[in-house]
């Protein structure tokens, strides 16, 4: 599932490095190129992720990972092959559908395999797929697209798509929803989608912790999206250096702190369940301290400190699913994770990165330069509610795991702690 997250990740954003050519070649407007690059595949994704993930939670998990790798890899041959703006369009548009068939089965699929006391550290090993496709995706295919050119670059980065694929059908097992957790036939027998958006809104704990990741990310998105404008109005760095410098701080960063936050949240959390909780609260104010730290100094400690902000905030990204996938019903953990992911890409995706230019154009006749970070510095302000509703999250989530444990139908589903 690593693999085959590094697989849709890398080729979702490897366009971003081939936008001269493509725009040159196809006759494209910037405005072309970002509804192709970004929201053609942001839409497709937020409108089908939750059916998707309906189905998922109904069929085969594996069965539908390995059409999701098949589809995105054959959308990404589709872009390489496209000869109009319109083609383009549709190729990425699915591989928002892929990227919406995958996510939220892959990491219920984790879930139903491994229990509570290691389920962070699973998904922290998942997230690394992310990480390393924000990486490998823009680093290969600018080098290919300089070697060969922007259509062979993309023809050969369908191939990881179609040899993981077949590994997945062919070398992974459905098990039964809850296999971990001990489940009852009964806890995993499947409702109506109103009956189960009903349940999963009555588990007080997780509207609370899905609201404070999405505010989490839209903090994020703001940062990451126009760090690079800001090195460059603010120092005068060019688009080259803050690009290169961005890129390594934000690997690293997330790296380290995927790879740190589930082991910490499994290790704390056999001593008492809230510290999967507590962790969002120190990483949504410890990432804002940085932050903070960052927009306030000179240029040279801007991409260390934005790599530890990545890094404090990667620390609350395992527990978070942990916790989601653990207090979800059993026959709805797909669509659970599907509704974190729509707020997350509706507020945090598309509210950050607008919110933020907004109010930079706002403030420019009277601020000028200075005006993107001041906007930079403001959306930082969202940590406070984000880690409250955290602090809220960690007083009803005591009860709601033990209401988990007893389970009858129509509650919650249980968990295994220890």
């Amino acid at each position: 599932m690593m693999l085959v997250s590094a697989s849709v990740v890398g080729e979702r954003f490897m366009m971003a490095v081939m936008v001269g050519p493509i725009k040159a070649e196809l006759h494209l407007s910037d405005t072309q190129i970002g509804l192709a690059k970004d929201m053609a595949v942001t839409l497709v994704y937020i409108i089908a992720v939750i059916p998707l993930a309906r189905l998922a939670d109904r069929w085969s998990k594996r069965k539908i990972v390995t059409l999701a790798a098949v589809t995105w890899s054959v959308a990404v041959l589709l872009c390489g092959q496209a000869k109009s703006f319109l083609l383009l369009l549709v190729g990425r548009a699915a591989i928002g559908l892929g990227e919406g068939a995958f996510t939220p089965p892959s990491q219920s699929w984790i879930a139903d395999l491994f229990p509570m006391k290691q389920r962070a550290t699973a998904l922290a090993i998942f997230l690394l797929g992310a990480s390393l496709g924000h990486l490998t995706g823009p680093a290969l295919g600018g080098w290919l697209t300089s070697e060969y050119g922007w259509r062979h670059a993309m023809l050969m980065a369908a191939i990881p798509g179609f040899v993981l694929a077949p590994l997945v059908l062919l070398t992974l097992r459905d098990v039964a929803p809850g296999l971990a957790d001990g489940h009852s036939a009964e806890a995993t027998a499947r409702q109506p989608f109103g009956s189960t958006l009903r349940e999963i809104m009555a588990v007080r704990t997780l509207p609370l912790l899905i609201l404070g990741a999405s505010l989490t990310s839209l903090i994020t998105m703001g940062l990451v999206s126009w760090t690079p404008a800001y090195m460059e109005r603010s120092f005068g760095m060019s688009a080259r250096e803050a690009g290169l410098g961005m890129g390594g701080a934000l690997f690293l960063g997330s790296v380290i702190g995927h790879s740190l936050g589930g082991p910490i949240a499994d290790f704390l959390g056999r001593r008492d369940v809230r510290w999967y909780i507590w962790i969002q609260i120190f990483s949504a104010l410890g990432a804002m301290g940085v932050a903070f730290t960052m927009l306030s100094g000179p240029a040279g400690r801007v991409f260390p400190l934005i790599g530890l902000n990545m890094l404090i905030g990667g620390l609350s990204a395992a527990p978070l699913m942990a916790v989601i996938s653990t207090l979800a019903p059993v026959h709805a953990r797909s669509v659970t994770v599907a509704i974190l992911m729509v707020s997350i890409n509706i507020i945090g995706l598309g509210g950050g990165p607008l919110f933020v230019g907004w109010l930079s154009d706002t403030l420019a006749p009277l601020h000028g330069q200075e005006s993107l970070g001041m906007a930079m510095r403001a959306v930082l302000l969202v940590g406070v509610p984000a880690a409250f509703l955290s602090l809220l999250a960690s007083r009803t989530c005591v009860s709601d795991f033990a209401r988990c444990q007893g389970r009858s139908p129509g509650t919650p589903a249980p968990a295994t702690l220890h």
